[in-house]
């Protein structure tokens, strides 16, 4: 399984955390991402989000500038106070063999750690992170690199 984790972009302050939305350099910093990352984005059989607002505009924005043809779907434990077994589960049960999800922190940092064994791993806006896996579970993950926006 190849999972690729999407921090979501700079965010606007001034209203509840729920209803936030990525600021002008926010959409930015993901169409930065998403150009970069064209080839890859190839693969992605599936996109997941928090139902947060910032992470559903990044997600929208990523699909749209990568040229992916599919729907989002959202995942509750993508937001970012989520179940990290709870997203451990939903991959041992999709049939998806290459993944987007869209998050935030902590939750963002979290997960590479969990599914990596590793610790402290820090995640900036619109930053993207590649994972490599034969099985999906807690320490079987190989991080292949942290991209950040330029």
């Amino acid at each position: 399984m190849q999972l690729y984790l999407l921090r979501h972009g700079d965010a606007v302050e001034g209203c509840s955390d729920q209803h936030r939305q990525l600021s002008a350099y926010g959409r930015e910093q993901v169409e930065c991402i998403a150009f970069r990352h064209g080839v890859e984005s190839e693969a992605i059989e599936q996109v997941l989000s928090s139902p947060y607002a910032r992470a559903v505009e990044t997600a929208k924005i990523f699909t749209c500038t990568a040229k992916l043809e599919y729907g989002i779907d959202y995942l509750d434990d993508l937001r970012p106070e989520g179940d990290l077994r709870a997203i451990e589960a939903f991959l041992q049960r999709t049939h998806a063999e290459t993944l987007l999800m869209v998050s935030h922190l902590p939750l963002v940092g979290l997960l590479i750690d969990y599914l990596t064994g590793e610790r402290g791993t820090r995640m900036g806006t619109a930053n993207l992170a590649s994972l490599s896996m034969k099985f999906p579970a807690q320490g079987n993950a190989i991080l292949n690199w942290i991209h950040h926006v330029n």
